[in-house]
């Protein structure tokens, strides 16, 4: 099963059925659905609560991505609407995990929270609805470079997160976003330092810095953890290979992607690798530089990399970064001595989405719940509410122009490490946005290079 289930997590059970890994007999649509995947909304009542449990929402969410009163906020608005409703949620750790409920485990939900590389996959089997933006006006809040890419089919790269193929609106929204980097303990290792090294650390067992203040040396070996997210690791792995093999032909390398001009006016050469490659000897490169890192790594955590920084465990991780700021706790008056890069070699940028799966029968309600998460009213400051408290940077300009800075002076509209896009676009621009890779690379490439690299 460990083999169907590293498929199922990508592919989805369409996909799955026609490659007679798991069949599951098919269940007769609602009236709204017209083709498999695909609503036509004037056969959906608004304001009606459907489906067999009418009066619960059911979500899948990532860990640590709302309080819990913001689950209490939503009845409370759906309440005064005249509506008796409640938040059933499961927590997931990664995109995995969550596609493996909703193929292998059959697990329906109302609303899912994948992240955007995955979205325009599972739309192809049919596993995600369009969604009505007249029932989500606050749509109309969102930051539009947001939406643009990768949501918009005129996205001039023509990403993920597609409009559905007949037309019918878009298949996701965003959720919050955030880049992928190195973490560090600022008290072992200087800032200055860990840009100068980047993705090098590791593969090292030791470190002696260079400044003084700092230990004589640093123990590296097993003290440093990789997130257990299969393309964000890959991610660090092509970025590597893609600098080596720069170096390799000669090049000065660029951490660019495509022709970039600096901050300073230097123009760089758009040479280095993707975080989408697919050509078999750039993905071996990647993988061989994966192995060499995974005798130093503790392991692979997407839950414990940040919380093993704060309390000393670890040094030195991949991490993302609306999770560090939320250990760190700059917005408190004794900060955590973590902090934060990309690293000069490059890395990915990325979007979390709220979608509705097509096993979903609370049609109206699901579509309330996305409305709520982009509120910014006075009375149901909900984006505000939700951005405060996970750190993460949001996609929603009206919340954006509405912070204020916490009690101890601290602006998240100020931190690059959360708006580098605003306020860091050297580091922005190393960064690449991940895209469906196609099944064929999944199946015969990526899921074996993550089933035998993350095998103990």
């Amino acid at each position: 099963m460990a083999g169907a289930g590293a498929v199922t997590g990508v592919l989805g059970l369409g996909a799955l059925s026609g490659l007679r890994i798991v069949y599951r007999p098919p269940e007769p649509p609602p009236p709204w659905e017209i083709a498999p995947g695909v609503v036509d909304y004037t056969k959906a009542t608004e304001g009606v609560l459907s489906g067999p449990t009418p009066n619960t929402l059911k979500v899948a969410q990532w860990y640590d991505y709302w309080p819990g009163s913001f689950k209490t906020d939503f009845q409370n608005y759906m309440a005064a609407k005249g509506y008796s409703v409640s938040v059933q949620q499961d927590t997931f750790t990664s995109n995995e995990e969550l596609f493996e409920w909703i193929t292998l485990g059959g697990k329906k939900y109302d609303v899912i929270f994948p992240t955007n590389h995955i979205v325009d996959n599972i739309k192809k089997s049919a596993l995600i609805y369009n969604l009505n933006l007249a029932w989500i006006p606050n749509f109309a809040n969102l930051w539009s470079d947001f939406i643009r890419v990768p949501h918009h089919v005129d996205s001039p790269d023509n990403l993920d997160q597609r409009q559905d193929p007949n037309g019918l609106n878009y298949v996701s929204i965003p959720y919050f976003w955030g880049t992928t980097g190195i973490a560090w303990r600022k008290d072992q290792i200087p800032k200055d330092e860990v840009e100068a090294i980047g993705l090098d650390f590791f593969t090292m067992d030791s470190y002696s810095p260079q400044a003084a203040g700092y230990p004589t040396t640093v123990t590296l070996n097993g003290k440093m953890r990789m997130l257990e997210d299969q393309r964000d690791v890959f991610t660090f792995g092509s970025k590597k290979a893609g600098w080596t093999a720069q170096q390799a032909q000669g090049l000065i390398p660029s951490p660019y992607v495509g022709p970039y001009t600096d901050t300073t006016g230097k123009v760089w050469p758009g040479t280095q690798w993707t975080s989408n490659e697919t050509a078999p000897e750039r993905v071996n490169a990647m993988g061989d530089w994966l192995f060499q890192c995974k005798p130093h790594l503790f392991d692979f955590n997407s839950t414990g990399d940040t919380p093993s920084l704060i309390a000393g465990i670890a040094v030195l991780n991949q991490a993302w970064s609306g999770d560090i700021a939320y250990a760190q706790r700059p917005d408190q008056s004794n900060p955590q001595p973590a902090d934060y890069i990309i690293p000069y070699q490059g890395s990915r940028w990325w979007q979390d989405t709220c979608v509705i799966p097509s096993k979903c029968r609370n049609l109206w309600l699901a579509h309330e719940f996305i409305n709520f998460i982009h509120s910014v009213s006075s009375d149901w400051p909900e984006n505000q509410l939700l951005t405060k408290w996970n750190l993460y940077p949001t996609p929603n300009k009206a919340c954006f122009d509405l912070l204020t800075p916490f009690a101890n002076g601290y602006d998240m509209r100020a931190d690059p490490r959360l708006y580098p896009n605003l306020l860091a676009p050297d580091d922005w621009n190393r960064c690449d946005l991940p895209r469906d890779v196609g099944a064929d690379v999944l199946v015969k490439q990526y899921n074996p290079l993550w089933f035998n690299l993350t095998s103990v």
